[in-house]
């Protein structure tokens, strides 16, 4: 063997230990030498467990066996169960519940008539992640919110009688009602009222409710109207964004944090901007190498076709024929090498294949 072929065949074993050695890396979620785990919670950069390990003091993570088995808190009071690099947070909250016993407020029941809920500059409550959902047969309630350019309200009423008319799996206004909530909230008071002490519906519905739900989260039904008196938080989605500048803003400025091979994106629910890893990139993209090349060849969907072999490049891949084969430009496919010295000669009905 020539060096030439000697050379070939030691680059093509180094091109293969690469990329084998590349599979085998998980992509880093946490910064160097900090824990990135909170009970079964991934705690990703820009959040973090301990001072220098997040981004800043609003994205610290309190990791806490105080209430019980250990969990993520957030905000000051805030249980989280799933952060996402792509912006969100799920977290649990509590309720709003105004209840009664012969038509007199139970203090034991209803600690929380209002609750409230402030996340900061760099939170929101999801718009199209969540509803604001009332329940009870006699109640209305209303989610109050601060904004810069001025405070509003809004809210639904539920009225029955019985419950003849409830529909389950629907809030559909009968002992449930909903309603979406508006862009950019980041202060939030929940309250829930009744009309009648709930005297006249007390022996089926005792109490009225009050939550912010992650809409996929919450089922209603009869059962409803009582069972969720023994219930203190509902899931709700957090959106989050970095700082308050828009992308244009920040890009140039040493506060930057999205990495190599990502992009900014400016928040499309308040302030801020996020990061995300370019296409044929995966990993976290608020690390500074957190972004790393997708082997796509790993995917069979690609380059399938007869007589095609995928090569794998940074960020993208190509289709190439394999040896025997070569590209028909006008088709946009590989064919046999033999193929396009065949003559076909159509006679009648038959087609004959003719070797020159």
């Amino acid at each position: 063997m020539g060096f030439l072929g000697i050379l070939v065949q030691v680059t093509w074993v180094a091109v293969m230990l690469s990329e084998l050695a590349a599979a085998a890396i998980a992509f880093p979620i946490a910064k160097p030498h900090c824990p990135d785990k909170c009970g079964d919670v991934e705690i990703p950069y820009p959040f973090g467990l301990t001072n220098g390990c997040s981004i800043d003091r609003n994205f610290l993570v309190n990791c806490t066996n105080s209430f019980g088995p250990t969990q993520p808190i957030i905000l000051g009071g805030l249980t989280a169960t799933h952060f996402s690099l792509e912006g969100q947070a799920n977290v649990l909250a509590y309720m709003a519940k105004d209840c009664y016993k012969q038509g007199v407020l139970d203090p034991d029941l209803s600690i929380w008539t209002s609750v409230y809920l402030n996340s900061g500059p760099n939170f929101t409550v999801s718009s199209t992640q969540n509803k604001f959902v009332v329940v009870g047969c006699d109640t209305y309630a209303y989610l109050n919110t601060q904004q810069d350019k001025g405070n509003f309200s809004t809210g639904c009423v539920s009225v029955c009688e019985n419950t003849w008319y409830i529909v389950n799996g629907s809030c559909s206004g009968v002992g449930c009602c909903q309603v979406d909530i508006p862009n950019g909230m980041n202060y939030v008071t929940l309250e829930s009222l009744s009309f009648s002490n709930h005297a006249k519906v007390g022996a089926f519905n005792p109490c009225g409710y009050a939550f912010i739900s992650q809409q996929t989260k919450f089922n209603f039904s009869i059962d409803s109207l009582q069972s969720l008196q023994h219930q203190k938080e509902m899931p709700l989605v957090l959106d989050w964004a970095i700082g308050t500048e828009t992308c244009k803003d920040v890009v140039n400025k040493s506060s930057y944090t999205c990495g190599g091979n990502s992009t900014c994106i400016d928040s499309d629910n308040g302030s801020g901007y996020r990061c995300k890893c370019m296409e044929g990139y995966q990993g976290n993209p608020y690390l500074h190498l957190g972004c790393q090349d997708i082997n796509e060849c790993e995917n069979s969907n690609h380059c399938k076709l007869p007589g095609q072999k995928c090569i794998n490049g940074l960020g993208n891949f190509t289709c190439s024929c394999i040896k025997g084969y070569h590209l028909d430009v006008s088709a946009g496919i590989c064919v046999t090498n033999q193929s396009s010295r065949l003559v076909t000669l159509l006679v009648g009905k038959y087609t004959y294949y003719i070797l020159p």
